[in-house]
């Protein structure tokens, strides 16, 4: 069984969003959705990357769109 942001394909607009340091109230504000929701996505997010903690999250993926930005 898939669980909403699966269905909802949340999982890569909460990743940009977390990437460029939004909270979860500010990204639950831009993407409609709940905090708890933001929240369950955040942490998927960090277990599936083996990420420590959110600062680590935000590097990443800042450095991602950088290089992609600047190759």
């Amino acid at each position: 069984m898939q669980v909403f942001w699966e269905k909802a394909g949340i999982l890569g607009p909460v990743y940009r969003l977390a990437g460029k340091g939004l909270s979860n109230r500010e990204i639950a504000t831009r993407l409609d959705i709940t905090e708890i929701k933001v929240e369950g996505c955040v942490s998927w997010i960090l277990r599936f990357l083996k990420f420590r903690d959110r600062l680590e999250l935000v590097e990443y993926a800042s450095s991602r769109t950088t290089a992609e930005l600047h190759p």
